[in-house]
């Protein structure tokens, strides 16, 4: 058996998160979700060479009979054995826990160094990618209206009847009166055979899972309150259960999904019966959870998007709530860099906010008095004594709240959460044991928290001085007071705009993301779960994940209208109706989803935005292919324009500017961007295709050549030994930092596609001791053993270790060198 040349001692995973750079979206920070330490510990995902049924049906021209679609899955599981009894025999341990053959061809498993470096250099491995945590990309609010009178999201005789939207989330309430009608009988992979049911917290009773409740409401919803309902609520729901309360590095639970239960859940999406024909797919899959900042476009989670697309199911996914970002690579969350994801940013279209005057006082002295932002349920007026609640009593649940003999410690008072450990359920906890008020350590953005939170009980955010002032009085023991008063409705600047918290900026690859945004503040929706007296629960949810459920439901509806129309042409039906106004287009994409004008295009293109990738100055073209295609019952001639927006001395030109199409027909058009004048400026250069058929609506197309800011992808490269003889017991540590967090022009996330340590003696490679792929930003450590890359004991002498990084833009690599002696 081989022995490793290199030990994966550590790694920093995880980018630094950029500071928010406003007051909204320092507000939502915090708000938008618990993000606990999970550790994910030699867990891979191992992408093999071999083709996955989706590669088959392409291959065969996109169609396949369900026979041969049995046939080819049946195939790809048998490669697999073999090709894990293969490895086995040459001493890799390999025990998979998930596997995938259709939207692409590979397992996930535990693999320890040596088994690692095994399968990195197999024939039939294509990569060796690491799996990552994923999050719900959603918080609660407080204020809205019906998700299908946010933007007029409505067709008349249109309700996504016949159309299935799976849900890859956490599990769903399917007792609940909202859901009733459209939730299937779903699929765990967490816990297989639930069912895709929401689980309850296993420790703290009163915390089911919430979220795939929520956003199978704005999709699917129906009968609820003043009319409320789904954007589709005729369209059917698969749960598919990919996230859910898992154990955290703390020793508790938290709501997590990880790569490989995604990829699982996809397969499940695309195979529901498990047979290995994917005719029965669903037309829709929406993704409600994200990998922070992990905006890779070619790694598994990219890959299985697109094989989803080639079975004919359209993938939604959100943007990633990191807030705002720079002009450039920004913070989009994976799996929005895949292309053939429809990634979606939030809009916030509200124009008015609730607002409450707030009165602080210790004693006579008066520590403050202004008006505030009301970030949960309307509120009268309140006044009562502040007590302070820290970390570990809110870890605890409602049983923190009360002593040994039953008595509530917050009933009657006004609570002061810490900032760490905000959720709705805290919030919940905290007012179902009597508080009459919810503090919060921090700015908190109006509608916060959800409208379930009892009706006369504020929840309000206080600046962090003042916070620091009552926790000082309340420990002297000076009682501090406060008084809260009813609500006024405030006008609200900037309405109509894309969310502060929404994430921005170009995917790793300098592709155009995200693809558009749709309403994702304060919509309305069912929650998990009875009341006090056994009521029916709803409330508010703002993040990029409403926005994205909003958007699977206008899929459905477009889906149920233009049932001819496969995955790819939804995909552009959706990009290329988006309407822009004045919104910032490396936020928004191609703009606000628009059902109506998608319903009434009578082309897409394909792909429906152009990524040219980087560029540098003094360079000349970069040329890409657009697909026209015509999906109506007439002849149209349609012409290609150009708008730009912020051209930076970008010039675009297609070729032809015109085409005729005969009903069904495509036509292929070369798009140049000529980069000769192209600013050197740090940023990215933007603009639009349009396409003119008739009087058809117009077609906008978004454009993007990237211009990165030059960066060191690996520095403060170190060897430190740990003993005079390097070996497995004791071997030299290389240490490096990988990636990097720029701060101009706004904060930008540059990740490492692909890292390789190599071992080289003079001028020659003597071989590769370690390959990493799918770097974020951070320091990462190896341990080097004193053995070759194919685990033979090396010779006493010099050696130069040289670190070689590629990023996924194209850009050239980058490499530092440091001297290795073997004694």
């Amino acid at each position: 058996m081989a022995l490793a040349a290199v030990l994966v001692l550590g790694t920093g995973a995880r980018a630094q998160e950029p500071t928010a750079s406003a007051i909204d979206e320092a507000g939502w920070q915090g708000v938008l979700g618990v993000r606990a330490a999970v550790s994910t510990a030699q867990r891979y995902v191992v992408v093999l060479e071999p083709p996955s049924l989706a590669e088959r049906v392409r291959g065969a021209g996109g169609q396949a009979s369900e026979r041969e679609m049995r046939s080819w899955t049946a195939a790809a599981v048998a490669q697999q054995e073999q090709f894990i009894a293969r490895v086995s025999a040459g001493g890799a341990r390999v025990a998979p826990e998930y596997r995938y053959v259709r939207v692409l061809n590979g397992f996930s498993a535990r693999l320890d160094p040596t088994s690692l470096a095994l399968l990195e250099g197999d024939r039939e491995v294509e990569g060796v990618f690491p799996v990552r945590i994923a999050y719900p990309a959603q918080a609660a609010g407080a204020e809205g209206v019906l998700p299908s009178s946010v933007a007029d999201l409505e067709i008349p005789g249109l309700d996504g009847t016949g159309v299935t939207v799976a849900l890859l989330d956490t599990g769903i309430d399917q007792s609940h009166p909202f859901l009733r009608r459209s939730v299937l009988s779903g699929i765990d992979t967490i816990n297989p055979g639930s069912g895709g049911v929401a689980q309850p917290h296993p420790t703290i009773p009163g915390r089911p899972e919430r979220h795939g409740t929520e956003l199978a409401g704005i999709v699917t919803g129906s009968d609820g309150p003043d009319g409320l309902h789904g954007i589709a609520p005729g369209a059917s729901i698969l749960p598919v259960r990919v996230a859910g309360w898992q154990p955290n590095a703390e020793g508790g639970y938290t709501v997590y999904s990880r790569t490989d239960q995604i990829l699982a859940g996809l397969e499940a999406a695309v195979d529901p019966n498990d047979d290995g024909d994917t005719h029965d797919a669903a037309r829709v899959a929406l993704i409600g959870v994200v990998e922070p900042y992990a905006s890779f476009s070619d790694g598994p989670l990219a890959r299985a998007v697109g094989g989803a697309a080639e079975l004919d199911m359209l993938t939604i996914v959100p943007a990633g709530n990191d807030g705002r970002a720079g002009p450039g690579y920004g913070n989009i969350a994976g799996p929005g860099g895949a292309a053939a994801a429809v990634t979606v940013g939030a809009a916030d279209g509200r124009l008015a906010m609730p607002t409450v005057r707030v009165l602080v006082r210790a004693g006579l002295r008066v520590l403050f008095e202004d008006t505030v932002p009301l970030g949960g349920a309307p509120s009268e007026t309140v006044t009562g004594d502040v007590v302070l609640v820290n970390r570990v009593t809110a870890a605890k649940g409602i049983q923190g709240l009360f002593s040994t003999d039953g008595v509530s410690s917050v009933a009657g008072r006004a609570v002061l959460l810490p900032r760490g450990v905000l959720s709705d359920d805290r919030v919940e906890e905290t007012t179902a044991a009597g508080a009459l008020a919810v503090l919060v350590d921090g700015p908190l953005p109006a509608g916060a928290f959800s409208l379930d939170v009892p009706a006369g009980v504020p929840v309000v955010g206080l600046a962090d001085g003042l916070v620091r002032e009552i926790r000082a009085l309340i420990s002297a023991g000076v009682p501090v007071t406060v008084a809260i008063g009813g609500v006024e409705i405030a006008e609200r600047e900037g309405g109509g705009s894309v969310a502060a918290f929404s994430s921005r900026g170009l995917s790793f690859d300098g592709g155009v993301k995200p693809d558009l945004v749709a309403p994702g503040v304060s919509v309305p929706t069912s929650e998990p779960g009875r009341g006090d007296e056994g009521e029916v629960r709803f409330g508010t949810v703002s993040g990029t994940s409403a926005a994205a459920a909003v958007t699977a439901g206008v899929a459905a509806i477009l889906a149920q209208g233009r049932p001819g129309v496969d995955a790819v042409g939804l995909h552009g039906l959706l990009v290329g109706s988006a309407q822009r106004s004045d919104l910032d287009p490396t936020a928004s994409g191609a703009g606000l989803v628009d059902l109506r004008r998608a319903a009434q295009l009578e082309v897409f293109a394909d792909p429906a935005v152009v990524s040219f990738g980087t560029a540098t100055t003094g360079s000349s073209e970069i040329e890409r292919v657009l697909r026209i295609r015509n999906i109506s019952t007439r002849r149209l001639a349609v012409s290609i324009g150009t708008a730009p927006i912020a051209p930076k001395g970008v010039e675009i030109t297609t070729d032809p500017e015109r085409v005729r199409l005969r009903p069904g027909a495509s036509a292929e058009i070369v798009v140049r961007a000529e980069t000769f004048d192209l600013s050197d400026e740090a940023g990215v250069a933007t603009g639009e295709l349009v396409l003119r058929a008739g009087d058809s609506p117009e077609v906008h197309v978004p454009w993007a050549v990237a211009v990165p800011e030059p960066v060191d992808l690996v520095s403060r490269v170190t060897l430190e030994p740990t003993a005079a003889r390097v070996s497995e017991a004791t071997p030299a540590v290389l240490g490096l930092v990988v990636g990097a967090v720029t701060v101009t022009p706004g904060p930008q996330v540059r990740a490492v596609e692909l890292l390789e340590v190599q071992l080289w003696r003079r001028d020659s490679l003597l071989g590769v001791l370690a390959r990493r792929r799918e770097l974020l930003p951070g320091r990462y450590t190896f341990g080097l053993t004193g053995r070759g890359a194919n685990g033979e004991r090396l010779r006493a002498g010099t050696y130069m270790i040289r670190v070689v990084a590629w990023p996924g833009d194209g850009t050239r690599r980058q490499a530092e060198t440091i001297p290795y002696r073997v004694r």
